[in-house]
């Protein structure tokens, strides 16, 4: 080989520690930058060249520059992120349930309940005193009103996860358009050629921004051999190559409250992830927050028509002359299982007593609601008929659907007794409670303002009897065929258990991802990212082979002035 020729190689060895010098001091310059990937340079020996007989090697070459990952490991992190991204909101949404409960403090359902029953005892207790019928009363009131905070608090829970989705919406149109930006410029710096010099740079930044679109909708994503990603979700593309679709959000109504969902824009078909955080939102409010308003609604609706059932079968200290039903319904020629009512009446029987307050006669009728679904079921028409054909009361269906019952004589009391078609319960007849829901759920405006009405006495036992009042608190703790057997503490209790242990687990689940995120995160850094130490010996290895080409270098140029002066 020539001294030329010597020189050229160690010029080109030169060039290529330089580099590498270039490319250690870029990885120390960005050890801390989030989500940067460290850089390492390929080198390849200079193609050879034949002199005589001899095979002579030209040096060293630089074959590119590329990232130094796992990409395994690091799909497996995104999608680990997404599961411990969905299972930190619902963890999160169990948290936020929790608090709204408050159990174990002085304002919380249970004791409000608690006392409510204590309450109806001391009318147990002193009969006589209207003053204690006036505290059970206001006792009722405020277990009604604890009922409709944590009901409206939780509604707007549900509600919120509306904004929640929104935000996301914008977020994940936000990050498809930056991929598609840098997929475009990733392509046109490596000139299609992903295995050799890659935009190590511009591949963190997308790295970064498919890690979080990653944690927000769970997407697969997958690198085609030009260097772009293709990001799917179910099946939907989202980003593919230098194109990405628009997402928004889609409001509509469940249960009287405001949702909302993503769909895509230009066919309106819906995102259904089934990992990130935009599952763990339609999770949480659907099943955590959703289930647990279905299932507070089922105890108010509980609260409401087992203890109405048994009140309306009783009187106040002084009894009606007119009384109207709070229910509505929507047809009073349907039959009344079949007429929109919160409670489905079945078949059976009440009794209307009519009490004279002169001469303490009492007169019992027996009403049949005819509901065995053969000919000629009963409906609010044919029983307000049936009554009104008894002499000595009037009953009629007002203009909005209601039952209107009035005397005929002011010295005459209606009263109602023996109902075992639940139908006083179901229309609103003669009850303590109104609503059906936890944020409806109220206390019936006569009794509100009149504690005397409160029905503690047994039907007929106008004054101290107070038998009513004692299957009244009965009710607090006593199994009821109707729920199998279970109580009306008993669903609040089974609903505080749940939603405990909903948490619990929960919360055990997310952190079970967070350490197994930790784990890949570690094996990742351990590939990826940059160790100052290894850095340093990288240096002082190029440094090293630096200064022997230089002196190599010098060496030749001394040679070359031998032979010039020869």
């Amino acid at each position: 080989m020539s001294l030329f020729g010597s020189i050229q190689m160690a010029g080109n060895t030169l060039q290529a520690m330089q580099i590498g010098l270039h490319v250690v001091g870029n990885n120390i310059a960005n050890a801390n930058t989030p989500g940067y990937v460290r850089e390492r340079v390929m080198y390849t020996p200079a193609p050879v060249m034949k002199l005589g007989d001899l095979t002579l090697g030209l040096g060293v070459e630089i074959a590119g520059i590329v990232q130094n990952i796992d990409s395994f490991v690091e799909q497996r992190l995104r999608d680990t992120g997404a599961d411990r991204a969905s299972a930190d909101v619902q963890s999160s949404a169990y948290r936020e349930l929790e608090s709204i409960l408050g159990e174990l403090s002085d304002t919380d359902v249970s004791t409000s309940l608690t006392g409510f029953f204590n309450s109806l005892d001391e009318i147990v207790n002193q009969p006589e005193e209207m003053s204690v019928r006036n505290l059970a009363v206001q006792a009722g009131k405020a277990l009604v009103s604890t009922i409709n905070t944590l009901g409206r608090r939780v509604t707007t829970i549900y509600e919120e996860f509306a904004h929640g989705v929104a935000d996301l919406t914008s977020e994940i149109n936000s990050l498809a358009e930056q991929i598609r930006k840098l997929n475009l410029q990733i392509v046109s710096l490596e000139g299609g050629d992903a295995t050799a010099n890659q935009a190590g740079g511009l591949r963190s930044q997308r790295n970064l921004a498919l890690k979080r679109l990653t944690e927000i909708a769970g997407v697969e994503a997958s690198e085609n051999p030009v260097g772009a990603v293709t990001v799917s979700l179910g099946g939907e593309l989202l980003v593919f190559e230098g194109t990405r679709r628009e997402v928004l959000a889609e409001y509509s109504a469940q249960r009287g409250l405001t949702t909302a969902q993503i769909v895509f824009a230009d066919n309106g078909s819906v995102l259904q992830p089934t990992r990130g955080e935009l599952h763990g939102l339609y999770e949480a409010r659907d099943a955590v927050v959703g289930g647990f308003i279905t299932r507070l609604d089922q105890f108010a609706a509980t609260l409401a028509n087992e203890f109405n059932k048994v009140y309306s079968q009783g009187q106040g200290a002084t009894g009606y002359t007119s009384v109207t039903s709070h229910v509505a319904v929507d047809d009073p020629a349907a039959a009344l299982d079949a007429a929109g009512l919160p409670f489905t009446p079945v078949n059976g029987e009440f009794k209307l007593l009519l009490y004279n307050a002169s001469t303490k006669l009492q007169q019992t009728h027996r009403i049949k609601v005819d509901l065995d679904g053969l000919q000629d079921d009963s409906t609010l028409a044919s029983l307000a008929a049936e009554i009104d054909g008894i002499a000595g009361v009037a009953a009629e269906v007002t203009a909005d659907g209601r039952l209107k019952l009035s005397a005929e004589s002011a010295e005459t009391r209606l009263a109602f007794a023996d109902d075992s078609s639940g139908l006083l319960a179901a229309m609103g007849v003669n009850t303590f409670f109104t609503g059906s829901t936890a944020t409806d759920l109220a206390i019936n405006e006569v009794v509100a303002q009149d504690g005397s009405k409160f029905a503690a006495s047994a039907a007929g036992a106008i004054g101290v009897d107070v038998r009513n009042a004692q299957r009244l608190v009965a009710l607090h703790d006593q199994g009821l065929a109707s729920l199998d057997g279970g109580s009306i503490t008993g669903i609040y209790d089974t609903l505080i258990n749940e939603t405990a242990q909903g948490g619990a687990v929960a919360e055990s689940i997310a952190d079970g991802f967070k350490v197994f995120e930790e784990t890949l995160l570690a094996q990742a850094e351990s590939v990826s990212g940059v160790n100052l130490d290894e850095e340093a010996i990288d240096m002082i290895q190029l440094q090293r082979t630096y200064q022997a080409s230089a002196k190599y270098v010098a060496t030749l140029a001394e040679l070359l002035d031998v032979l010039v002066n020869l």
